[in-house]
């Protein structure tokens, strides 16, 4: 069977890796000049990653994070509960022998009555039995092929500043709406500081912590949230083109990297269809419930949000011992089971259930 992929970061490339394994032929199509850039990504991961995939490309380990909300704080300890990334380097790993063909800004995406792709770049023209649209937020294939999707857009943003927290090991990340903002010390004098809005929240993170330093680079990506189908008559959907990141903190390395696993699984049995089943099975109800956390969050009142920061206090012990990083279900659920926070969800119901 004959697959093009639309993108080589790493879920792109994971997948194709994969496919080749089980004998198919593989054409991935890459509108850059290089793997791994520009870097679209925090590249803060959690251990699943890590021992999945390994430490190699890890520059700093994590052991919990100071948490603010206003000017209250309190801090989240875990030993290696995360891990600071280069991604360049992570990026390039899954490139390893492997064709991909560069500067290919795929245009347009067809499906002619035989059941053929054909895929239209500037200068040439592609024909194959399936594709992978694993091109991105605003990812053209999904678009041309029409595959349904109800998916929001956060605007992120980072600078890379040349300067130490005081605790090199500890992110901060503080609370405002309609997402956060955060500190993550790289390692070596340097820490990434980053919102989510516009780089005046960036200015605004900074200033709150007297964070002072010359700026190396800076980075700004459209972060997806929601649903989008996955599967569509030999089209597949994968990594942020999917909307497979985490409704919570909009984190997505892992979610991709998983969701190929599952694509290249199903196309592997034979019935590639049954990737949105295995999709919705590991992750369906862990995306509702992020959905639904995100609605209540961006949308309660200054009090309500107060109370609910309150709850986070209390349950600090429970969520340093059983909080999964990848999985926000896991404190979500401590959550709904507080009086308080039921009282905030009755009285904001509607979102919830939206």
């Amino acid at each position: 069977m004959k697959f093009v992929t639309v993108g080589a970061g790493p879920c792109g490339l994971h997948v194709s890796q994969l496919l080749l394994k089980q004998g198919h032929e593989v054409t991935i199509l890459e509108e850059h000049d290089r793997v791994g850039a520009p870097i679209h990504c925090a590249g803060l991961v959690g251990k699943k990653l890590v021992d999945k995939f390994g430490s190699r490309h890890v520059i700093n380990n994590i052991d919990g994070a100071h948490i603010f909300l206003n000017d209250t704080g309190f801090f989240l300890k875990r030993k290696n509960v995360a891990f600071v990334l280069d991604r360049y380097g992570f990026d390039r790993s899954f490139a390893i022998d492997i064709s991909i063909e560069y500067d290919q800004r795929v245009v347009s995406v067809a499906k002619d009555p035989s059941g053929k792709f054909h895929i239209k770049t500037p200068g040439s023209s592609i024909c194959a039995d399936a594709i992978i649209g694993a091109d991105g937020p605003v990812s053209i294939v999904r678009k041309s092929l029409e595959m349904k999707s109800s998916i929001r857009y956060f605007s992120g943003c980072q600078q890379r500043i040349r300067t130490e927290l005081e605790d090199e090991h500890m992110v901060i990340v503080d609370i405002n709406r309609p997402f956060f903002s955060w500190a993550i010390p790289e390692g070596n004098g340097i820490v990434r500081v980053g919102a989510i809005g516009s780089m005046k929240g960036v200015d605004a993170m900074r200033e709150k912590f007297g964070i002072k330093g010359e700026v190396i680079d800076f980075i700004q990506a459209p972060i997806p949230v929601g649903r989008a189908e996955l599967v569509k008559d030999g089209a597949f959907l994968l990594g942020d083109a999917a909307a497979q990141t985490k409704p919570t903190t909009g984190g997505g390395l892992y979610y991709g990297l998983r969701g190929a696993e599952l694509l290249a699984k199903a196309v592997g049995e034979g019935a590639p269809e049954r990737y949105q089943k295995y999709w919705n099975k590991e992750f369906g109800r862990e995306i509702r419930l992020g959905l639904a956390a995100r609605r209540l969050y961006e949308h309660i009142s200054k009090n309500d949000l107060s109370l609910l920061f309150s709850v986070l206090m209390e349950k600090k012990k429970y969520i340093e011992a059983e909080a999964d990083f990848e999985k926000h279900s896991t404190a979500i659920k401590t959550f709904l089971l507080n009086p308080k926070t039921l009282s905030v969800i009755m009285r904001n119901l509607k979102l919830f259930l939206h």
